[in-house]
């Protein structure tokens, strides 16, 4: 079957590779793996999601580090990072994908505006890649949008391996 949708496109290249992934999500609150689940068969390569909305979830679930949290902020590179890896090593699959961020309306601050959205794509060996990226739409658009860029980022990651 031809894949119809970029969801779909990304369980075929999983699947082409006898692939697995899984999300750790926070500010998207499980809507990657929603996304993801909706395509017949996906279990074949999706493994799982941790939805670690607060920091002690993080931590407890997927090992993010206290000293993390406490130094850089839930919405940074470095958590992410954490967070994708740990989320690898959970469900132990060859990729993950890992997002945190300030969605809206409310908890920006100056240094972290709403919109801001930081993303961790981990590989089985290979360096976890990190990214920061604004986002100027109202809450369910900036979900959808952090959600877009998982699945687009890890068709590219897969498409390249």
């Amino acid at each position: 079957m031809t894949p119809h949708s970029k969801e779909e496109l990304l369980i075929d290249l999983l699947r082409k590779q006898n692939a697995t992934f899984c999300t750790a999500e926070s500010c998207t609150g499980g809507n990657i793996s929603a996304v993801l689940t909706r395509i017949p068969g996906c279990s074949d390569v999706f493994k799982g999601a941790a939805v670690t909305y607060c920091n002690e979830a993080k931590q407890n679930v997927l090992g993010v580090k206290a000293e993390t949290l406490d130094t850089y902020t839930a919405v940074s590179i470095q958590t992410v990072k954490e967070m994708a890896e740990g989320a690898m090593h959970l469900y132990n699959t060859n990729y993950a994908a890992s997002v945190s961020g300030c969605a809206g309306p409310g908890g920006g601050t100056d240094e972290i505006p709403v919109g801001t959205i930081c993303f961790g794509f981990a590989a089985k060996g290979k360096d976890t890649i990190v990214e920061k990226i604004y986002f100027n739409g109202n809450r369910i658009d900036n979900i959808n949008a952090a959600t877009d860029h998982v699945i687009n980022k890890m068709i590219d990651i897969i498409s390249k391996a």
